[in-house]
């Protein structure tokens, strides 16, 4: 109860104490984890867990008592075969950043659900989702990579998972989020059944944010019935307002909004070339050493010509 307690979404462990035949045993330990113990109860403070990244076992320095390694249950079944969520979130991420779309719809279940923070309703069915990631990667550009962090596994195979995008190791801003994965196993493969991305939002509005969560709030109380309908038809209210602006308003914004698309995509285009041009122009005097030409003020004239012969004939 009291390990459940501290690690929720954990599965039970398994506990081995220290000593040569299970450090050496099945590749129990990593280069890091040696480090740890062979410092000794020095290295480690009392009473701490020390997380060694990827591989998914903890050092844990108890007062009284040896080093123990606890190696959580819920780690990779290599040995049977098996893949776990945490294997299988790091080869979705792989797929994703190897532009690998074919293995990567070997993971989606055809009957996937997935709901992402940046869209206002979710993707049904291997179609939809393939669509979306699709968009995804090709949206990523050759250089843009998902870097993932901590892998959380849960009950009932479900993990979650934070991570932040980089450009050329990098990171990007705006990029941070984490995903909750729902997994289903088939046969000898686990499949996604249902994802939820959470996105960092690109506007922070702080304190506006509870001003308008107490307003809203404040309206839901003073209207129970009206918030209990807008609560339970989203969806479909928000099916009505893209219908009325199909019908009304696109034909209008959409040419307007087409327009002004086209001149930032020539303007972002044009400013490219230019950049790339003083680049080319920087490189070819950049080429020239200063030896080879001297300035004007160095150049000799005439009145130097006579000034020399003046003094040589002083002389």
């Amino acid at each position: 109860m009291a390990w459940n307690a501290a690690f929720p979404c954990h599965k039970p462990v398994q506990i081995f104490h220290h000593n040569p035949t299970n450090s050496i045993h099945a590749g129990l330990l990593t280069l890091r984890g040696r480090n740890f113990l062979q410092g000794g109860a020095v290295g480690l403070p009392k009473g701490r867990v020390f997380w060694c990244r990827n591989e998914r076992k903890h050092l844990v320095n108890n007062p009284g008592k040896p080093n123990l390694i606890v190696a959580l249950a819920a780690t990779s079944d290599s040995s049977s075969g098996e893949i776990s969520p945490t294997d299988a979130i790091k080869k979705f991420y792989r797929c994703i950043n190897n532009k690998d779309l074919k293995q990567l719809e070997d993971f989606i279940d055809r009957n996937c659900l997935l709901e992402d923070s940046f869209f206002p309703y979710p993707f049904q069915g291997k179609k939809e989702v393939m669509s979306f990631f699709t968009q995804l990667v090709e949206s990523m550009g050759e250089n843009a990579q998902f870097r993932i962090g901590h892998i959380c596994e849960g009950e009932e195979l479900t993990a979650t998972v934070d991570w932040h995008m980089e450009w050329e190791e990098d990171q990007l801003p705006f990029s941070r989020g984490c995903s909750i994965f729902q997994f289903l196993k088939e046969e000898d493969r686990v499949v996604i059944r249902k994802a939820q991305f959470v996105t960092e939002p690109p506007i922070k509005p702080g304190k506006l944010a509870m001003a308008l969560l107490k307003i809203l709030t404040s309206l839901f109380d003073d209207f129970p019935k009206e918030a209990k309908w807008f609560l339970h038809s989203q969806q479909q209210i928000f099916k009505a307002v893209v219908t009325i602006y199909n019908l009304f308003l696109a034909p209008i914004l959409n040419p307007v909004l087409g327009f002004y698309y086209t001149l930032w995509k020539f303007i972002a285009r044009l400013f490219g070339y230019v950049i790339s041009f003083l680049h080319i122009i920087a490189k070819f005097f950049g080429k020239k050493s200063p030896n080879d030409h001297r300035s004007f003020d160095q150049r000799p004239t005439k009145f130097d010509s006579a000034s020399d012969d003046l003094n040589s004939k002083t002389e």
